[in-house]
């Protein structure tokens, strides 16, 4: 099972399992903190409005909430399978499923309090080269629909496919 405290000792293992160096790491866990405490105080585990006040309980999934960051930052970072990272960090696939859609929502909660979000349009993007930010681009590539109009398709279209085709088809 993964450990926090033990992890942290060794950074090379700590940056491979969740993408972020320790000091990196702690900065994001304050806010992811602030929300965690921030959601649980209003919600139980399933999303209900809760009732009474919340007490950490010995049979919680998680020790501590760094685990629970440990945890959501792993899957986002190696995308296991379910099954795979329940083993990991103890639990069940049901339990796994469940955690993973919380702690997904309260990361991107903290990210927004950071004001670290990812710009996943050209607005956000031009709105961030104007405020001069620091800009880190992700290289992955992204789906571009085949334009319907021949003369149109000849600009983003090499013609590569169509020789391959022609090639294998006669």
């Amino acid at each position: 099972m993964v450990n926090y405290r033990a992890l942290r000792t060794n950074e090379l293992q700590f940056i491979a399992i969740t993408g972020l160096r320790i000091a990196s790491f702690d900065i994001l866990y304050s806010f992811y903190a602030t929300s965690w405490n921030e959601y649980i105080s209003h919600y139980t585990i399933d999303g209900k409005v809760r009732r009474r006040p919340h007490k950490p309980r010995k049979d919680s999934a998680f020790t501590d909430v760094e685990s629970m960051l440990i945890f959501i930052l792993s899957y986002l970072k190696n995308n296991p399978l379910q099954q795979t990272h329940a083993a990991l960090f103890g639990l069940t696939q049901p339990q796994a499923n469940r955690w993973i859609h919380l702690t997904r929502e309260i990361l991107l909660t903290s990210l927004k309090d950071a004001d670290c979000l990812p710009c996943r349009d050209i607005e956000s993007f031009n709105k961030l080269l104007k405020q001069g930010q620091d800009i880190l681009m992700d290289g992955s590539e992204r789906p571009i629909p085949r334009p319907a109009d021949k003369e149109v398709q000849k600009e983003y279209y090499s013609g590569k496919k169509t020789s391959y085709d022609q090639e294998f088809n006669n």
